[in-house]
């Protein structure tokens, strides 16, 4: 495992590269810890750890990390990039596959808590990212102590069936998408012409185009950036989702750790009824459908966001008093 190490927006940033769940690939990570802890009472937060979704980045939860509110602001917090993805995807890129199985992104969550020793983690997850952390749960149950699926992608059959690439309609998107660029500015002023991309935070949309893209020299010698994440392997992971969709949905009913989903108002994934279907499944669910938000809400309100995760937190989880700290202060 190597480290290194970086200071943004109030947060101690360690980046790691640890061996995935199949030898052959890396996972990049992150851990994040506060410069500054904030005044709390004496408690034992758990380790936190955050999934992204497909075509993201790690780096794109950091806007929702620096406004979680005590306690939960002061846990060692874990972000990884899914192996085909992020910096992950620059590490494998000799090793990259034609097919991605969702059940990868499992496997290697729990790899992140093998590598770090992770107890009673928490998990927060956006899109297929939430569905992983249900996978892991039922793969190994107790893992977790609760877990925040953030408008998750997880299907019954007859809802979405799977295609293959050349007939699978977000792929094909997807492998249309725009990918290269003179700069980052240009990138900036491309994006902010998409209604997609509009209503994101400015933080978001800022560390998307910083760590999610990859300083490239063309053959003419000229200098530009491209997607870390190769077009294919968003494509992919869209339409090659093996088992994993449909389980992490049948799955939701064997966990018993408290799911919390937020979903929003406008998401095209997760219509209300759908939504609904997921939580009667939670043995210890709640839900909130956040206002004026679609699919992407952690992205467009991580103050939101952020909120959702800390009430939760406060809600379920009973934390320890750390007694040789209380010990010392008397």
């Amino acid at each position: 495992m190597s480290a290194s190490f970086t200071v943004r927006s109030g947060l101690n940033i360690v980046r790691h590269v640890v061996p995935a769940s199949t030898p052959s690939f890396k996972l990049a990570c992150n851990t994040y810890r506060r410069t500054t802890p904030l005044p709390t009472p004496i408690k034992s937060t758990p380790p936190i750890i955050f999934t992204h979704a497909n075509g993201f980045h790690k780096e794109i939860w950091e806007p929702v990390i620096s406004r979680l509110s005590p306690p939960w602001a002061n846990s060692d917090m874990y972000a990884f990039d899914c192996r085909n993805q992020g910096d992950s995807a620059v590490l494998n890129k000799d090793v990259l596959e034609k097919h991605f199985d969702w059940y990868s992104y499992a496997h290697d969550i729990l790899q992140i808590v093998d590598t770090f020793g992770l107890k009673k983690a928490v998990g927060v997850g956006h899109s297929f990212g939430a569905s992983a952390f249900f996978l892991a749960e039922v793969m190994r149950p107790g893992t977790f102590s609760a877990i925040v699926a953030v408008d998750p992608t997880n299907f019954p059959k007859e809802i979405y069936m799977n295609a293959p690439i050349d007939d699978h309609p977000m792929a094909q998107l997807t492998l249309r998408r725009r990918d290269t660029w003179k700069s980052r500015e240009e990138c900036k002023v491309n994006l902010l012409q998409k209604k997609f991309f509009k209503a994101w935070h400015p933080e978001a949309l800022d560390l998307y185009i910083e760590h999610g893209m990859l300083d490239v020299v063309n053959e003419d010698g000229s200098t530009g950036i491209t997607l870390k994440c190769p077009k294919y392997q968003e494509a992919t992971t869209f339409a090659c989702v093996g088992t994993g969709l449909y389980d992490s949905f049948e799955g939701i009913s064997e966990i018993q750790i408290p799911i919390h989903i937020v979903s929003g108002e406008d998401s095209d994934i997760n219509p209300e009824e759908l939504v609904k279907m997921k939580l009667a499944r939670c043995k210890y669910g709640t839900l909130e459908i956040m206002k004026g938000v679609g699919h992407l809400l952690s992205l467009e309100k991580p103050q939101e966001t952020a909120d959702q995760i800390s009430d939760f937190l406060d809600r379920v989880l009973e934390l320890p008093v750390e007694q040789e700290q209380l010990k010392a202060r008397l």
